[in-house]
């Protein structure tokens, strides 16, 4: 059952805490959105990859170790789960966590390289593990960086290109916002606002395997 007391804090942490829970915090209000409401956008799970970040470095921290393969980081993972202002992170399953981990170490990148994609390709890649599938290899955890695939069709006009480049800065900024402020996630819907017959299938959490 989740608690509110983590017996482990340190107030002479190297680590800029103050400033890694108000990016949990605005991670887990992310989340609970896309719980909410399943098609709300990668801008959301992009907020709720960096909140996931923050928890892994608190995690890495309690264990003294930045290995996640290590039996020390997963215990403390485990432990931090329990509290209370992290547990809903618990509800991520174990797939599309996999995935997240995968991107976080990039989320800056990735962030830029969405925000360079066409409407049809945000509308159908929204899910980390859509994400994580199409993204450059490079931008992935334990991936080499190789040359940049070459692009397919057209190349999009220079304003649309650059009116994109300005929307994935808009999102970055917005997202830094919320650290301090939460409910400035909700002006990311005026950058990419729903569609009413978009699929939910790229959105959705992985059902669990039998």
């Amino acid at each position: 059952m989740p608690n509110d007391n983590d017996d482990d804090n340190d107030e002479n942490s190297p680590l800029d805490r103050d400033s890694i829970e108000r990016e949990i915090a605005a991670g887990a209000k992310a989340f609970k959105a896309l719980l909410d409401n399943a098609s709300k956008d990668w801008t959301h799970w992009s907020a709720t990859i960096l909140g996931l970040r923050g928890l892994r470095s608190l995690a890495f921290e309690k264990a003294g170790t930045a290995s996640m393969q290590a039996q020390a980081f997963r215990d403390a993972m485990s432990s931090l789960l329990t509290l209370r202002k992290y547990s809903i992170y618990d509800q991520i399953d174990k797939q599309t966590r996999s995935d997240c981990y995968r991107i976080m170490d990039h989320l800056e990148e990735v962030d830029l390289w969405y925000g360079s994609l066409s409407r049809d390709d945000k509308m159908r890649w929204k899910h980390p593990g859509t994400i994580a599938k199409h993204c450059p290899k490079e931008y992935l955890s334990g991936m080499r960086k190789h040359n940049q695939p070459k692009k397919i069709g057209k190349a999009k006009p220079v304003v649309s290109v650059e009116t994109e480049r300005l929307k994935a800065l808009l999102i970055q900024v917005i997202q830094r916002l919320a650290k301090y402020e939460p409910d400035a996630l909700e002006l990311l819907n005026n950058i990419y606002p729903a569609e009413p017959n978009d699929s939910l299938d790229d959105v959705l959490p992985a059902a669990p395997q039998a």
